[in-house]
């Protein structure tokens, strides 16, 4: 069967996302999730874990990659995609690009703080990643951001500490 991202039900896979970040928030985390879909099946998951793991680099897409680390050489190129509700940072976004099996990305919440978007200019990186679709279920990760912190949402949305 042949892959086709367009035909992907991406907010039903955005759902399974915010319920890991729903999950996230309730440990007292940062409301980040994720999901990993291969031929349409979720079959890897993560969220943050930073606070109660005391790791900084427990990431929710990066959790997620490393669900799946295993079985990242099964797949065929191009026919997974990972579900994030905040648009992933520098660090997950290599981890995604050097996975080298993970090639679309589906976020929620762009992050104007963090700003990856100049890294998708990288001929590296346009050579991993074949799609990049924001503002899946915007409004649903930011109203998870808003029972965490009002604060960094706006630092999130704005690109800049609230004044």
């Amino acid at each position: 069967m042949l892959f086709n991202f367009n035909a992907l039900d991406h907010p039903f896979y955005m759902r399974e996302a915010l319920n890991e970040a729903t999950q996230a928030l309730m440990a007292g985390e940062c409301p980040i999730g994720a999901v990993i879909v291969h031929k349409g099946e979720i079959i890897g998951r993560g969220r943050a874990q930073h606070k109660n793991t005391h790791n900084r680099l427990a990431h929710a897409a990066l959790n997620a990659l490393l669900s799946v680390a295993n079985r990242l050489y099964e797949f065929d190129r191009g026919d997974a995609v990972i579900y994030t509700t905040v648009e992933p940072c520098e660090m997950c976004l290599g981890a995604i690009v050097m996975s080298d099996a993970v090639n679309h990305i589906v976020y929620a919440l762009p992050d104007r703080w963090i700003n990856t978007t100049p890294m998708l200019a990288m001929p590296h990186v346009q050579r991993h990643i074949y799609n990049y679709l924001g503002g899946v279920l915007e409004k649903e990760s930011a109203d998870l951001w808003e029972q965490y912190s009002p604060r960094e949402l706006r630092l999130i949305r704005e690109g800049k500490f609230p004044e």
